[in-house]
């Protein structure tokens, strides 16, 4: 009993740390207590016939050091076990009283009502389903959600299976866990694959997307804000060069207040990712390079500098005291990250080559053959206790 338990210990920590997610588009992804969830998306192929949704619900843990150029070698840890929804062009956002539970809001399969908001309770691990009765939006997917004002979640516009949805600005409460809707006038026309980013005033920039042609990317020098004081909205204008339209992009915004936006459709590098701030890293998960092909990667954007900014593969936490290693790799997506800083809109090149990488699969091989001696030792002596039981049994039977 005690060789097969350890067969199941060394079998499911094996398991575990040999996780490695693979590539995927149209996912969402949150940031709570030094872990980056990531949930769902679209995996398998870069075109929509070639691919799936998954229900894949992994972290990436970012309390720890760790270099980005092995993906093996990043500190993941799966969570589809937990039975997280199978979602993409879904957002989620973080609430509760603690602001320690995820809230996956939208997304498709295009089926699905907003009356079924999907929640996870990372104190317990666990995953529920809230059903509202009150006021319900109409299904919609292609958003990005913002949280403001004790726990409240505001969703705009967005997609239909049918059509665009109306421009309407809805709240969600994380404490009550119910709708309401916004009664602000003018409001911008509707969009879809936008960003949205809470200021720390805690009022609501909203930057690119397309409008009700899909085709058509909106502008950037005109972006909406929704005063969540005074529920009203107003347009704020834009100075310096622009940069060009765009949809399924990321954005963050720094402390200093500056927004820094990478990627998006029209021919641009990476589109459907998503990007998290950590410190003064800017990280930017998966996504689908303009050859169609998915990205399995994450890419880190130093931050830092308020005008310099470079691609680097070493991850410090805040809180670490290990000396920085002399790493001159550097992994660098072909694209723009573009800075939105009060009135000025800057651009800043990157590279125009992505390194390949090819990981090493030592580390893993090693670990296999450590655990195979492992067993082999206590199966040995497993044998050889039962063999010296049965020597004394011998020589009890033996007539005096």
């Amino acid at each position: 009993m005690l060789y097969f338990g350890y067969i199941f210990f060394f079998k499911h920590y094996f398991t575990s740390a040999a996780f490695i997610p693979a590539g995927r588009k149209l996912h969402c992804s949150v940031l709570i207590n030094k872990k980056i969830y990531i949930g769902g998306g679209r995996i398998g192929g870069g075109n929509r016939d070639d691919s799936s949704t998954t229900n894949e619900f992994f972290y990436l843990d970012i309390s720890k050091q760790f270099t980005i150029i092995n993906n093996a070698s990043l500190p993941w840890n799966d969570l589809t076990y937990t039975g997280s929804p199978q979602k993409y062009l879904s957002t989620a956002c973080i609430g509760g009283k603690n602001n320690d539970i995820i809230f996956i809001l939208g997304g498709g399969p295009i089926d699905q009502q907003f009356i079924n908001v999907n929640k996870f309770e990372t104190s317990k691990q666990q995953w529920f389903n809230v059903n509202t009765t009150a006021t319900t939006p109409v299904d919609r997917y292609s958003l990005s959600c913002a949280k403001f004002n004790n726990g409240k979640i505001v969703i705009f516009s967005g997609f239909t299976n049918l059509t665009d949805a109306p421009n309407d600005l809805l709240i969600f409460n994380t404490l009550t866990e119910l709708w309401s809707l916004s009664n602000a006038s003018n409001a911008p026309p509707n969009r879809s694959a936008y960003c949205a980013i809470i200021l720390p005033d805690e009022n609501i920039l909203y930057i690119g997307g397309t409008g009700s042609d899909s085709s058509t990317v909106l502008p950037m020098d005109q972006l909406p804000l929704y005063n969540t004081g005074s529920d009203t909205w107003i347009t704020k204008n834009t100075s310096g060069p622009t940069p060009p339209g765009r949809s399924q992009f990321s954005a963050v915004i720094t402390p200093d207040g500056r927004i820094v936006i990478f990627g998006g459709n029209d021919d641009l590098t990476l589109s459907g990712h998503t990007a998290t701030l950590v410190d003064n890293y800017m990280f930017v998960f998966f996504g689908l390079f303009s050859n169609d092909n998915l990205s399995s990667r994450i890419f880190m954007l130093d931050v830092s500098q308020k005008d310099s900014y470079s691609w680097v593969t070493e991850f410090i936490p805040s809180n670490a005291t290990t000396t920085i290693p002399n790493n001159t790799t550097t992994i660098t997506p072909s694209n723009t990250a573009t800075t939105v800083s009060g009135n000025t809109a800057t651009t800043v090149s990157s590279n125009k080559n992505i390194g390949e990488i090819v990981g090493s699969v030592f580390g893993v091989v090693g670990g296999l053959a450590l655990i195979i001696l492992i067993i082999v030792a206590f199966k040995k002596l497993h044998m050889a206790h039962w063999v010296n039981r049965q020597n004394v049994n011998q020589d009890r039977e033996v007539p005096q």
